[in-house]
């Protein structure tokens, strides 16, 4: 069976070498001139920078990306370095650095250091977390079924109010926020489900890819190739063909027509709308898709660092303004900006020193809706102001931690909402994809199958993103084709017959 998957990120290529593996022929559909998505990794000056993928979680020992890169045969083509500390996250109203240890235990222990008087209530929610992120049958590659209406109460209550209802005390609660930019956490609204699986998957023992996470989609490219597959780059899906509730064919940006017959979208819903004829789809279901809120974007900076002069750091260092801010990173007034900001390392040879920063903070797209018309290199002298502007705001934030910094950098250069909507392809620079809601999660939640018989969605508009959700999704658009539970029954059957010849 022919299958075209329309995206080459992270949600298109998990798919595709999942069917790939299975068996179907799979070509893959790119616009931009390299693959991967937040997996992408770009040179400049002769330095080598994340896109978006600078920490990953579930590369451990049993953890679900393992099994799965062992199961598609590309676990020994990752470099990968796992890190004994979560994160630092410095308080800057209380001067205060919190280095939070990975490992259960560790991390259990460490916080009933901090906060002896919340010992049994630290328990339970640490409890709490591993329990909710066991509801999602796939986080563990359970079989069996899986839906929003079999989950506990705590499952889809806000995260904030999942966090209060266990602890306390409110500095440890902010504390155990601290994954918050990870989902962009809104107070009242981010489900607790979120929280708790990004936050396993860190306990559980966070990595970086050393040689860039352009080597994951690389890896996962390879499986579709060397199965007869292809993936072909700049050539971005400009026209979808439908006839009696069927895609026929696509055609991309050369002109070129594609057949297949499945067709599965990883690229933005408003996105795949734009290619589709008006009246394939109901009114309602366009309306819906339109209408769904977005996730934040982000400004990033990226700085080249002089030799020798920064020491290398491999957890990621968050810093906040003020503990009474960790849920407003988000949701902010334009003067306030940027109330928080990550910042991750890249080393050097040795380890010993870091060679680049990127330093990301969230920011709402209509900071940037005065330039939404515009393209890269052409927006005018305003918007490098006002870019040089921000900028400036965010070394000054991470000066705090890092006060030789400024004097470090050789080269800085940054990245914008407009950035992310043109090189990902994202409804206003959206990091996340859809914004899921707690209070009406099933409105965010898409359906993997249309209403189009033969096109699929996947990919992290349709379920949870980034590198722990997308996969996840992936499975379950190749588990409509091949079978329910097939994948998920061959990962657990290929780690125990390694396990039983006591192979890696």
């Amino acid at each position: 069976m022919e299958v075209l998957v329309i995206g080459a990120g992270l949600g298109g290529l998990f798919c595709g070498a999942l069917l790939s593996k299975e068996g179907y022929r799979v070509t893959v559909l790119e616009k931009n001139a390299g693959i991967g998505g937040g997996l992408q990794n770009f040179v400049r000056k002769g330095e080598m920078y994340e896109t978006g993928m600078h920490v990953a979680g579930g590369f451990h020992e049993n953890g679900s990306l393992k099994r799965i890169c062992c199961y598609l045969g590309i676990m020994d083509r990752l470099d990968i370095r796992f890190s004994d500390l979560m994160s630092s996250l410095t308080y800057l109203d209380t001067d205060r650095t919190f280095n939070i240890p990975s490992g259960r235990d560790r991390f259990t222990a460490y916080l009933i250091s901090l906060f002896p008087h919340e010992e049994e209530n630290i328990k339970r929610y640490v409890d709490a977390l591993f329990r909710l992120s066991e509801e999602d049958r796939l986080f563990y590659m359970k079989s069996g079924q899986n839906s929003f209406f079999d989950h506990s109460e705590e499952f889809t209550m806000p995260a904030d109010k999942f966090i209060a209802s266990y602890i306390d005390s409110p500095e440890l609660r902010s504390l155990l926020a601290f994954v918050n930019p990870l989902y962009a956490g809104v107070a009242g609204h981010s489900p607790a489900y979120l929280h708790a699986m990004i936050s396993v998957m860190f306990i559980d023992k966070p990595c970086c890819f050393v040689k860039g996470s352009s080597q994951l989609a690389d890896a996962l490219a390879s499986v579709i190739t060397e199965a007869g597959g292809s993936v072909i780059t700049s050539s971005a899906v400009t026209r979808t063909v439908v006839r009696n509730r069927r895609v026929e064919s696509v055609y991309d940006s050369n002109g070129k027509e594609y057949k297949a017959d499945v067709y599965i979208s990883a690229i933005h819903p408003c996105t795949l709308l734009d290619t589709i004829e008006d009246k394939a789809f109901t009114p309602f279901y366009k309306k819906r898709l339109r209408n769904i809120p977005s996730t934040v974007s982000a400004f990033k900076v990226y700085a080249k660092l002089k030799k020798g002069h920064l020491p290398y750091a491999e957890h990621s260092v968050n810093i906040i303004d003020s503990k009474k801010n960790t849920w407003k990173m988000s949701r902010y007034r334009l003067e306030d900006w940027p109330h928080g900001i990550s910042c991750f390392l890249a080393p050097s040879s040795d380890g010993k020193w870091a060679t680049h920063i990127t330093i990301l903070s969230l920011m709402d797209w209509k900071e940037v809706s005065r330039w939404k018309n515009t393209r890269i290199g052409n927006r005018g002298d305003e918007y490098e102001m006002w870019k040089r502007s921000r900028m400036e705001k965010v070394i000054e934030m991470a000066e705090k931690v890092f006060p030789d910094l400024r004097d470090s950098i050789e080269d800085c250069f940054a990245a914008s909402p407009l950035t992310f909507r043109d090189y990902l392809g994202t409804k206003e620079g959206s990091i996340y994809g859809y914004f899921k809601d707690s209070e009406n999660l099933i409105y965010s939640q898409l359906s993997i199958r249309t209403k189009i018989e033969n096109l699929l969605l996947t990919g992290q508009n349709v379920n949870m993103h980034g590198i722990g959700g997308v996969p996840m999704t992936a499975i379950e658009t190749a588990e409509i084709l091949v079978g329910k539970d097939v994948i998920v029954n061959k990962i657990n059957l290929y780690e125990n017959i390694q396990t039983e010849a006591n192979l890696p």
